[in-house]
């Protein structure tokens, strides 16, 4: 076999790279010094894959050999080959190894553009001292936030003990205040007992003398009417003969009933109820209760109403269903003072409840702020009882952490609820970085309003973005100091850098 040595050099070049920085290290051009062990020039290639083993010469060849495109990682030849970017001064980079020579700079280094028609600038110092710029920035501001959560942090702490010690002297006294009114409670019975019986034989005595009252204004009534119908018929019996005939009757033009100007036959037998004459006894049991409707409707000329009054005294009968029965009887001495210890025991009953269900109600409101998720060290408790606006085209956003969300119009109008609070709706990597407010007002034929907020670390607590991605789910930025958490894994994080090479 001829050994040809220019083809040997060319492949040196294209699939060799030297790495320029702390250390040189001499590996196939796109491969990562992770994975440079798996590239060694003395020995055959095996794909990463293990679907094949070739000779050393063909890696990097322009030619995919390995399925997984693992032995041209400098070239373009494998549609799923990937280039590693070593972008010294600046951040290593993984690109699909279709982007080498494309004529498209994709690395700061250049090193992607090795063997194009454009020349790329290695501007990766620049970027990186860019970066750097902004990562003491923002550990600064990791920093300064962090020493406000760390306050935030030691006044949470506090408040949840001061809660756990409000809490128990609150179960205390509800547990002394509980014996109190259950005390109250079979007091106000057993007086009420007793109440119940005085005022049960009060109501006999008043329903007595209302029976009583109400059989006296009958008999009154009945004299009153016995009254008026001899007045009547002493008016009705013109010639004072003691009796009434049907002419007497038709000569009384209130018993015209069909209105032709007299009194017919018919008229007066219906008045007088069939009969011919009438006695007195006979008119007030026959007919004087078809007479009387007559002679109380029928307006009367003023000589014979004067004639009337004159011959007759008596007042005027009061209508049936105005005369009142009612009888109101005032206690007794004993009785009133049943119903004054009665009340007494009410009062003093109902204080003692108003007492337990107040104290009851503030044992569950500390209950419920020591069930809250304040964050991992109650940082985020700093948060409760505060609310954020915000001013975004034409609404004004709110929200109050661990309570509600909304927005309003600015024209005016009340504020639409865009939800309550949730939970806590974070990645494993960290859990507080985001929230849900739901259960907001129902959206016309859609869903009811709810929002996700994000939370990111910020000097001081403000609400900075509000949106509405889809339809009544809205999405609310949040910057609080509370989720500054400065230690060695931010720092670690940040300092991602590409400062030299590795052995």
């Amino acid at each position: 076999m001829i050994f040809d040595y220019r083809k040997f050099l060319f492949c040196f070049i294209i699939n060799y790279s030297f790495i320029n920085g702390t250390t040189e290290v001499l590996r196939p051009r796109g491969v990562p010094l992770t994975k440079k062990s798996f590239y060694d020039p003395g020995k055959d290639f095996q794909c990463l894959d293990g679907s094949a083993t070739i000779p050393f010469l063909l890696v990097n060849d322009d030619y995919c050999d390995c399925d997984d495109g693992s032995d041209e990682p400098g070239t373009s030849a494998c549609s799923n080959g990937v280039f590693h970017c070593s972008n010294i001064g600046f951040v290593e980079k993984i690109i699909p190894s279709s982007r080498v020579n494309d004529g498209i700079c994709d690395c700061c280094d250049a090193s992607d553009e090795y063997n194009s028609s454009i020349k790329c600038e290695n501007n990766c110092l620049e970027l990186g001292e860019q970066m750097r710029i902004e990562r003491e920035r923002y550990l600064e501001l990791m920093k300064q936030g962090n020493e406000i959560r760390q306050t935030y942090i030691a006044t949470a702490k506090q408040k949840i003990d001061e809660t756990k010690q409000e809490l128990e002297t609150l179960k205390s006294q509800m547990n002394e205040v509980e014996s109190v009114k259950n005390e109250k409670f079979e007091a106000k019975n057993q007086v009420e007992e007793l109440e119940k019986e005085a005022l049960e034989k009060h109501r006999a005595k008043e329903e007595e003398l209302r029976k009583q009252k109400e059989e006296e204004e009958m008999k009154i009534r009945e004299i009153e009417e016995t009254k008026q119908a001899s007045d009547v018929f002493i008016k009705l019996d013109t010639d004072s003969d003691g009796i009434i005939t049907l002419d007497e009757l038709k000569s009384y033009q209130g018993f015209d009933r069909d209105n032709d100007g007299s009194v017919s036959d018919d008229e007066a037998k219906f008045f007088s109820n069939g009969l011919e004459q009438l006695v007195l006894p006979t008119f007030i049991e026959s007919s004087w209760p078809m007479v009387k409707p007559i002679i109380d409707n029928e307006p009367q000329h003023e000589e014979e109403s004067d004639d009337i009054e004159h011959e007759s005294e008596s007042p005027s009968i009061p209508a049936e269903s105005t005369v009142s029965t009612s009888v109101t009887l005032e206690y007794d001495e004993s009785t009133q003072k049943l119903v004054d210890d009665a009340k007494k025991a009410r009062d003093e009953y109902n204080q003692a409840e108003a007492q337990y269900q107040d104290i009851q109600t503030k044992i569950r409101e500390l209950e419920v702020v020591l069930e809250t998720d304040f964050g991992p060290n109650g940082e985020y408790m700093a948060l409760k009882g505060s609310c954020f606006e915000l001013d975004e085209n034409e609404y004004v956003y709110k929200l109050c952490p661990f309570d509600s969300a909304s927005q309003r119009s600015k024209t005016g109008g009340t504020e639409t609820n865009l939800g309550r609070w949730g939970k806590w709706i974070g990645s494993e990597q960290n859990h507080y970085e985001r929230f849900i407010m739901e259960g907001g007002t129902q959206c016309w034929n859609g869903p009811a309003r709810s929002v996700i907020v994000h939370i990111s670390c910020g000097d001081d607590n403000q609400l900075i973005r509000a949106s509405e991605p889809n339809r009544c789910e809205y999405s609310f930025e949040f910057k609080s100091p509370a989720a500054c958490v400065f230690n060695q894994s931010i720092l670690e994080s940040t300092d991602n850098v590409h400062e030299h090479s590795e052995l």
